[in-house]
C-alpha cells in the first residue's frame, strides 16, 4: 500500500513538472543531458582517459604467473658419447625425467628505459585533453543549436499569435460589416469581401499553427524529448532580448582566435600528432628492460612424493633496433604529413573564423537597426488601423484601407518578432564562436 501511494505521488510530481513551461535554461540542460551528440563526445573523452591509464600502464612492473603439467607417455632422452667404448663413435641413450612432470614460474618485468614509453604517455595526455577540449566544443555547439531552435519556436509562436489576433479583428470587422449590410448602410458587396478577407486570414493562422508545430518537434528532437510530449514555451523573444554594445572587428578577431574551442582543439590534435611523431622516432632508441623470475618444479613415477626443486633468476635486457625494413621512417613520414594536414585544417579555420565573426557581428547590428524602425512602425500601424475602422463606419473611407490597416499590424508585428529573432541568434552564434556559455546552464563545462 506503501509503495503504491509513493508511485502515485511521484507520478503527480513527474506530470507537474512535465506541465512546467519550458524555459531556455531548462531546454539547453536537457540537451547536454540528452543530445546524442554530446553523450558520444562524453564517451570518448571517457575512453581518452583509459588510454591514459593504459600508457602509464606501460611503465608500470609486470607481474605473471603461468603453471603447467606433463605427462610424459614415453619418457624424453639425450644422447651422450659411450664412456665404456670412447673411441667406438657410438652413442648412448638416456632418458629422463618421469612419468608426471609439473612447473610454475613468477615472472617480474620492469621497463628501465624506454623513450617510446615516455613520449606514449604524454601523448596519451594531450589526446585526452583534446578529447575534453572537442567535448566542449560539440557541447557550445548544440547551446548554440538549441537557443537557435528555441527563438525559432518563439518567433513562430508570435507570428502565431499575430495571425490570431488579425483574425479576431476580421471577425469583429466582418460582423459589423454583416450588421451594417443588413440595415442597408453599406453594400452587400463590402460584406462578401469581408467574409473573404476572414477566411483568408484564417489560412494565414493554419500556416502559422503548422509552423509554430514544426519548430516545436524540431526543438524536442535537439532537446531529446519524446514528440508525442506536450511542451509550452516559457517567455517571449522580448523578454529574451538584452541589447549589448558589441565589440569592435578587432577586439572579435582577437577573442575568437584566442577563445574559440573548436580552433582549440586543432591547435591540441597538432600537438598530438607532433608527440605521435616523436613516438615513431623513438622506436630506433635502445630499450633497457629489467626482469625477475622464480621457478618450482617437481617430477614423480607416480602422484606421490615428488622430487621438487626451485630455482630463481634476475637481470637486465637492452634491445636495440638496428633495422626494420624502412618502417620507421615510412611510419614517422606518415605521422609529419599527418601533423601538416591538422596544421593546414587549423589555419583555413581561423580565415574562416574570421569571416564568420565578422558577417555575425553585421548581422546583429542590421537587427539592432531594424528593431528600432520596427517599434515605431507597430505603433503607427495600430493607430492607423483605429483612424481606417473610424472613417469606415462614419462613411468617410473605404473598406480596402481597413483590410490595408489590419495587414499593416500583422506586417509590423511580425517584422519587428523577425528582427529581435535574428538578434537573438547572432548573439547566439557569437558566444559559440568565442566559446562563451553560461555556468549556470553548464557548470562542467
Amino acid at each position: 500500500m506503501e509503495r503504491w501511494l509513493w508511485g502515485g505521488v511521484l507520478g503527480v510530481v513527474g506530470s507537474l513538472l512535465a506541465q512546467q513551461p519550458l524555459t531556455l535554461e531548462r531546454a539547453v540542460r536537457l540537451a547536454l543531458e540528452r543530445n546524442p551528440d554530446v553523450l558520444v563526445s562524453r564517451l570518448e573523452v571517457q575512453r581518452a582517459d583509459a588510454r591514459v591509464r593504459e600508457a602509464i600502464g606501460t611503465a608500470l612492473p609486470s607481474l605473471s604467473v603461468a603453471a603447467g603439467y606433463n605427462r610424459n607417455i614415453v619418457p624424453p632422452v639425450f644422447f651422450l658419447p659411450d664412456f665404456q667404448n670412447p673411441n667406438s663413435g657410438r652413442l648412448q641413450e638416456v632418458r629422463i625425467g618421469s612419468d608426471n612432470a609439473f612447473q610454475v614460474q613468477l615472472q617480474l618485468g620492469q621497463v628501465l628505459f624506454s623513450q617510446a614509453v615516455l613520449v606514449g604517455i604524454g601523448a596519451s595526455r594531450l589526446y585526452a585533453e583534446a578529447a575534453r577540449q572537442q567535448y566542449r566544443a560539440v557541447a557550445v555547439q548544440t547551446v548554440a543549436s538549441v537557443k537557435k531552435a528555441f527563438y525559432a519556436a518563439l518567433l513562430s509562436r508570435e507570428l502565431l499569435e499575430a495571425a490570431q489576433a488579425s483574425l479576431q479583428r476580421a471577425e469583429r470587422f466582418a460582423q459589423d460589416v454583416g450588421v451594417l449590410a443588413s440595415q442597408g448602410l453599406v453594400a452587400d458587396y463590402d460584406a462578401l469581401r469581408a467574409r473573404v478577407q476572414l477566411e483568408q486570414i484564417r489560412t494565414v493562422v493554419a500556416q502559422a499553427q503548422f509552423g509554430y508545430a514544426a519548430a516545436l518537434r524540431n526543438l524536442k528532437l535537439l532537446i531529446g524529448l519524446p514528440q508525442e510530449e506536450p511542451v509550452e514555451l516559457a517567455g517571449d523573444l522580448e523578454a529574451e532580448y538584452r541589447p549589448a554594445d558589441l565589440p569592435t572587428e578587432p577586439e572579435l578577431i582577437e577573442r575568437v582566435l584566442r577563445q574559440n574551442i573548436q580552433l582549440q582543439a586543432l591547435r591540441l590534435q597538432e600537438q598530438v600528432q607532433q608527440e605521435v611523431v616523436r613516438i615513431y622516432q623513438a622506436e630506433s632508441y635502445p630499450t633497457v628492460v629489467g626482469f625477475g623470475g622464480v621457478t618450482y618444479q617437481g617430477q614423480s613415477p607416480t602422484w606421490r612424493n615428488f622430487v621438487t626443486a626451485v630455482s630463481s633468476v634476475v637481470g637486465i635486457q637492452l634491445s636495440i633496433s638496428l633495422f626494420q625494413g624502412l618502417q620507421t621512417a615510412a611510419r614517422v613520414e606518415q605521422a609529419e604529413l599527418e601533423q601538416r594536414k591538422v596544421q593546414q585544417q587549423r589555419e583555413r579555420l581561423q580565415e574562416a573564423l574570421k569571416l564568420q565573426i565578422l558577417l555575425v557581428r553585421q548581422q546583429a547590428l542590421l537587427a539592432q537597426q531594424r528593431l528600432e524602425a520596427h517599434r515605431s512602425a507597430i505603433r503607427q500601424a495600430e493607430r492607423g488601423y483605429e483612424i481606417a475602422l473610424t472613417r469606415y463606419s462614419t462613411g468617410l473611407g473605404s473598406q480596402l484601407e481597413v483590410l490595408d490597416a489590419d495587414a499593416a499590424i500583422r506586417q509590423a508585428r511580425s517584422t519587428y518578432a523577425q528582427a529581435l529573432h535574428d538578434y537573438l541568434v547572432a548573439q547566439a552564434e557569437l558566444e559559440a564562436l568565442t566559446g562563451r556559455i553560461d555556468p549556470r546552464i553548464a557548470p562542467e563545462l
